[in-house]
């Protein structure tokens, strides 16, 4: 539903992206644009780092403003507490804390779809050498089904791990399914969520997810080196930190004292120093998020997403690597012409007419976001169709 008073999306556009008035850009996937009122905000915070202190006292102990602002935003996006949340560098950190923070015995098992991201595959895949066995499992379609991921649990899983959507097919897991079966199971959930948080609406508690990885940098539109994990206020005791710094404890970051308790909540993952440069571009692009409003960069997303699907499956010689199935369907879709070489024609032919898609092993992935047209689509499935002949 849109709240009376919301802002005109179109004139939101064509304000924050200039990006849509020189290209086609279909690659949210890979890398979202600068809003431009992230670019006008980071352009500030660089100006003021040249006189640092200038405006108030020196005190390390009192974080960038933008970082409560970010986690505010962010929280309220995924539907979780702030004490939930803790930052990190990417998602691989964030996987890794969750993966190697469990207590792990001789005999557990993790269960793993087969090639999911390397984000999660290899931070999982380490847990061998600690007698872990990770049960990397097959599928039959172009992504997991919970029956199948459930299907290999046994009653020394300790936890599911998989992405919330597939990166080589835009496969959208049935998280709310997946989370009910885990918790009567009795092992956590821990996901890769890069692809879906911004794109569409997320609540963690809802879907009872132990655990959430994300990064800033596609779908979230704040560049890299801005991420963040989730973890559950009920699992946090079942995730220990396993490294430390004055950040995790409570109390003072400048003095040491060997009695002090882990902070509550996930804040007991915290290390160090984080980057304020990305709490201000994550601050400020959740702010346009949060202006227009989840439920519609969904609705668009799923519209765009919609027509692009239909548009390529009646173009003769295209093979769609996605779902067809809508529930399982995702802001991005996947197709090739066939043939690697043809694929990669293809990516260079629109590139050169500035349609930016992404060229990946298996084919082309194509992510229209909020901030795409209908006529963005149709320009894309004309070129694709003058190709595929």
């Amino acid at each position: 539903m849109i709240a009376p008073g919301a802002p005109d999306v179109a004139t939101l556009v064509e304000r924050e992206f200039p990006v849509v008035r020189q290209f086609t850009y279909l690659d949210a996937a890979s890398r979202g644009p600068w809003p431009e009122r992230t670019r006008a905000a980071v352009a500030q915070f660089a100006a003021q780092a040249q006189t640092p202190f200038a405006d108030y006292v020196d005190d390390s102990a009192i974080p960038h403003p933008a970082a409560a602002l970010a986690r505010t935003g962010l929280a309220r996006l995924i539907g979780a507490a702030e004490d939930d949340l803790v930052w990190t560098q990417n998602t691989s950190h964030g996987l890794n804390i969750a993966a190697h923070g469990i207590d792990w015995r001789p005999g557990d098992n993790v269960v793993v779809p087969v090639e999911d991201y390397p984000s999660l595959s290899y931070a999982f895949h380490n847990l061998g050498a600690r007698g872990v066995a990770v049960r990397f499992v097959s599928f039959a379609g172009v992504g997991p089904t919970v029956d199948e991921l459930m299907a290999a649990t046994d009653g020394r899983t300790r936890a599911v791990a998989c992405s919330a959507i597939r990166w080589d097919s835009g496969w959208r897991m049935d998280l709310a399914e997946l989370g009910e079966r885990c918790a009567r199971h009795g092992c956590l959930l821990i996901l890769d969520g890069t692809q879906l948080v911004g794109a569409r609406r997320l609540d963690v508690r809802a879907a009872k997810i132990s655990a959430l990885a994300v990064h800033g940098y596609k779908w979230l539109m704040a560049g890299q080196g801005i991420a963040a994990l989730y973890v559950a206020a009920a699992v946090a005791e079942q995730i220990r930190p396993t490294f430390a710094g004055s950040g995790g404890y409570d109390g003072p970051i400048e003095s040491f004292d060997p009695d002090r308790a882990w902070k509550r909540g996930a804040g007991r993952y915290a290390t160090g120093g984080n980057n304020p440069t990305g709490f201000v571009a994550l601050a400020s692009s959740l702010s346009l998020i949060e202006e227009v409003g989840i439920d519609r960069v969904e609705a668009a997303n799923t519209a765009l997403s919609a027509r692009l699907y239909a548009g390529l499956a009646a173009i003769p010689g295209v093979r769609i690597l996605s779902s067809a199935d809508p529930k399982h369907r995702s802001a991005f879709t996947f197709f090739t012409l066939g043939e690697r070489g043809r694929d990669d024609a293809l990516a260079r032919s629109l590139h050169a007419e500035r349609v930016i898609v992404a060229l990946r092993p298996n084919g082309i992935r194509v992510s229209p976001h909020f901030y795409n047209s209908e006529a963005d689509i149709d320009r894309f499935l004309s070129a694709v169709e003058g190709s595929a002949r």
